[in-house]
């Protein structure tokens, strides 16, 4: 019998109980010695806990993430995180509730229970918990079924594999000119590295050197044709580059390689809806928020596709969601703004852009907007002094000076 798996997790420690009940699901597979668990409990006093934490988290093969408003904002968490991300630890991450996660470095690594459904969705939660187990539990035995003394892998891969990870927290921390370096190393020591070439292309796309992130995206799928992911980065810099049609093909074939690609539905909807294939772009909003029904992003999406169609009933309900899923979303409140306004119901739209401008103080267009439907209610001292607001926060804002 291979020897356990050393897990390690991360929380935060507002989430202290769903570490015990975590804990607790896992104790069958820790008994039967397929892992072994790790966290800050069990440092003793008197003992150097940064150290042990250190030493304990290099030692380990799995890196198990709790997943909360709590942990996305701690410190020690996310430490942790750049920590096993700089070497070979497997990231899982854990949903526990609706928050910013996909957003987060997080979002790029497997994420249980099923489909990012937050543990506190399930009813009785105690399924969602058996879909994590069972989760973890697959990837320990592909992990174990991967042990072979036999092959060996090569020192030069080693080292590719360790720039590679290099480069991934350097993306995490927004340094992309070291986060290329890194990758192109990694790519100097494997040139068959697909997912280098693939990670590359996107810190070229974040710098805007377009091209160059579609000659790596291509030198992606040349190596692995069968990988979705450069797919469907490809089709989003064809898409920033113009061409509408090469981008939706490029969707196509990423949700044909991975039914379940979220992200290229969401992506392959905006190319729609960039074309007026309004209908298209709906279908894709909406399969994307079936596989992700937390996914903020479809909804707001799907919203702006159905005030295009005149559809303002269904675009306000959306954008209703979207901010139920995102309070902070400063621009959900401006776009659900504007939508009231073009029902006639100027009330609620001054409503949504106090709030849109509570939230972001220097939102140039929510004060435009305010100073539009001011305007129309005939009140234009408030229009003119929110007018000249938008356009004292920006300058060159023809709409302002037109209003």
């Amino acid at each position: 019998m291979s020897a356990p798996l050393k897990v390690f997790i991360t929380y935060s420690h507002n989430d202290l109980e769903q570490n015990i009940e975590l804990k607790t699901r896992l104790a069958v597979m820790e008994e039967a010695g397929a892992i072994e668990i790790w966290d800050d409990n069990k440092i003793l006093p008197g003992d150097e806990w940064e150290k042990d934490i250190s030493d304990n988290l290099a030692e380990s093969d799995i890196l198990l993430y709790l997943v909360s408003a709590a942990s996305l904002a701690s410190e020690n968490c996310n430490k942790e995180l750049a920590e096993a991300l700089s070497t070979n630890i497997r990231v899982i991450s854990i949903i526990l509730e609706a928050c910013d996660w996909k957003r987060h470095q997080l979002s790029r690594f497997e994420v249980l229970p099923h489909k990012g459904k937050s543990i506190n969705k399930w009813q009785p939660e105690s399924d969602g918990w058996q879909n994590v187990v069972d989760g973890i539990r697959k990837a320990v035995d592909k992990m174990q079924a991967q042990i072979d003394p036999s092959p060996k892998v090569s020192e030069k891969e080693l080292r590719a594999e360790v720039a590679f990870q290099q480069g991934n927290v350097l993306m995490m921390l927004e340094q992309i000119d070291g986060a290329v370096e890194r990758y192109s190393h990694a790519i100097e020591l494997d040139p068959n590295f697909a997912e280098a070439y693939n990670n590359r292309g996107n810190a070229y796309r974040d710098i805007d050197e377009i091209d160059r992130a579609i000659e790596d995206y291509n030198e992606a799928i040349q190596l692995n044709p069968n990988y979705a992911e450069p797919y469907n980065n490809r089709s989003t810099a064809y898409y920033s580059k113009g061409l509408i049609e090469s981008a939706i093909l490029g969707f196509d074939k990423a949700i044909e390689l991975n039914p379940d690609y979220i992200n290229a539905y969401n992506n392959r909807g905006l190319a729609y809806c960039n074309i007026d294939d309004l209908d298209d772009a709906i279908a894709d909003f909406t399969k994307a928020i079936e596989l992700s029904p937390d996914n903020f992003n479809a909804y707001n999406n799907r919203a702006a596709t159905y005030n295009k169609q005149g559809e303002f009933g269904r675009a306000i309900e959306d954008y209703n969601k979207v901010i139920e899923l995102n309070p902070g979303h400063a621009e959900a409140y401006n776009e659900r703004g504007i939508t009231h306004g073009e029902k006639g119901d100027v009330d609620l739209a001054i409503k949504d852009f106090n709030m849109a401008i509570q939230l972001k103080r220097d939102y140039a267009s929510a004060y435009n907007n305010r100073g539009a439907v001011y305007r129309n209610k005939e009140d234009y001292a408030q229009a003119i002094e929110d007018l000249n607001m938008a356009i004292q926060l920006k300058p060159r804002y023809a709409d302002a000076y037109n209003n």
